[in-house]
């Protein structure tokens, strides 16, 4: 199989697992450990996975089409995770503005 045929096929899981993620979580509003929400822990593994293809891509032994395909997967999973990122922040400050997120505690001077 080839690298192009793998890097589709990651692609397309990756993508399909966002909102499927996000669907399953939507109800759970408590923030993850470091106080990262769904749509950042989302944004990180579309980032490796996009990262990853990006490094495979730049390999020898592909046809000039195979590397076209796999860096283009490789781009839209870096838009995804970028765009995941910016609906986290924006989430974030929501959440911020209606006071519902957790404040560190007041540590003594």
């Amino acid at each position: 199989m080839s690298l192009a045929v793998l890097a589709v096929a990651l692609g397309v899981v990756m993508l399909m697992g966002v909102p499927v993620t996000v669907i399953l979580t939507r109800r759970d509003t408590k923030p993850l450990p470091a106080r990262i929400n769904r749509w950042q822990a989302e944004s990180v593994s579309l980032a490796v996975t996009g990262a990853i293809l990006a490094v495979l891509s730049r390999g020898g032994g592909q046809s000039p089409t195979e590397h076209d395909i796999v860096f283009a997967v490789a781009v839209t999973l870096l838009l995804t995770a970028f765009l995941c990122a910016l609906a986290g922040a924006a989430t974030a400050t929501r959440q911020q503005r209606r006071g519902t997120a957790v404040t560190e505690p007041d540590t003594p001077s």
